[in-house]
């Protein structure tokens, strides 16, 4: 019950079809780096629904030059090897993801299956990530509907941690920690926003954020790069029913969506199954959680499911 400042409500302005100046929009795929991938594979230059291309600006490059040396015993130092790629999502500057119709869905669902295995393919890598950031808040610096993918050449401590615990879990109790998380919020229901015959999307118990979902499978599932079709359709709808859900009851914030996957580790999606997260940005973070590491949040999940449940009129 703290005193909060109105959440910040993003001004979006009307975006056109197609944007000249826009590097991700048909006509321009020269002004982008070298194109990886596309839907369909094949096709013109201009003909594609699907496009995956290197990023511009890349966390991590597949070669690097010598790092820096650092103090023997206080500093490590490591290259950033790794990958770094663009997935744009569709042709039209202004159609975003909840505007998909269930074929441009599975388009992108696709794709993501398709750089998830060519990045794991390389040995390098240890751990792959698919994120959407939408919007100013969620640090998006082109307005056409995208993604991206890193695959990195270490596996973060946070995930590495999530492991460890999932893999404690699964020691004791004979089965994945997130599985049981699902099986107990669907027999619980009050922070259930969803569920399909694969799927269940949920407020988390503890959120890091207010308004914070999962959307996860709801039985143990293969590495992401093995998912059939019929499963990553109907991963594309649950995400795109989410996302419409947080658009409606939120008044359209920004956003960000991430496929949390396990490290590419052997056996550890038996015991860390993949699902995706996803964040409104309505605040920033402030002094108490940068310096502590633990977030306060306005809304119970339970009210913010119930909210999120909402039919729209």
């Amino acid at each position: 019950d703290r005193p909060q400042a109105e959440p910040r409500t993003p001004k979006h302005q009307e975006l056109p079809t197609f944007d000249p100046a826009c590097p991700f929009c048909p006509g321009n795929e020269l002004e982008t780096p070298r194109e990886r991938y596309r839907i369909p594979e094949g096709s013109s230059v201009d003909d594609w629904r699907v496009r995956v291309v290197g990023n511009k600006y890349p966390a991590f490059v597949s070669e690097l030059p010598g790092v820096p040396g650092a103090a023997p015993h206080l500093q490590r130092v490591e290259a950033a090897t790794g990958v770094h790629e663009v997935i744009i999502e569709g042709r039209e500057h202004n159609r975003g993801y909840t505007d998909l119709d269930d074929g441009e869905v599975l388009d992108v669902m696709r794709a993501y299956r398709q750089r998830f295995a060519a990045a794991a393919a390389d040995e390098r890598i240890e751990h792959v990530v698919i994120f959407r950031n939408q919007g100013a808040m969620a640090n998006a610096s082109v307005e056409h509907p995208h993604s991206q993918l890193a695959g990195l050449a270490f596996v973060p401590p946070v995930l590495a941690e999530r492991l460890e615990r999932s893999r404690h879990y699964e020691e004791e109790q004979g089965g994945p920690l997130l599985c049981a998380l699902v099986e107990g919020e669907l027999a619980q229901g009050s922070r259930v926003v969803e569920a399909t015959d694969r799927f269940a999307t949920f407020v988390p118990f503890a959120p890091t954020y207010d308004y914070e979902m999962w959307v996860s499978p709801r039985f143990l599932p293969p590495r992401f790069d093995a998912v059939d079709d019929g499963t990553l359709a109907e991963l594309g709808a649950a995400l795109r029913q989410a996302i419409s859900a947080m658009e409606r009851a939120l008044g359209g914030p920004d956003y960000n969506c991430i496929l949390q996957c396990p490290p590419l580790i052997e056996g550890a999606e038996a015991a860390l199954p993949w699902f995706f997260q996803i964040i409104p940005r309505r605040y920033l973070a402030a002094g108490f959680e940068m310096g502590v590491g633990v977030h306060i949040l306005v809304t119970t999940p339970e009210e913010a499911a119930q909210r999120l449940r909402r039919p729209l009129f």
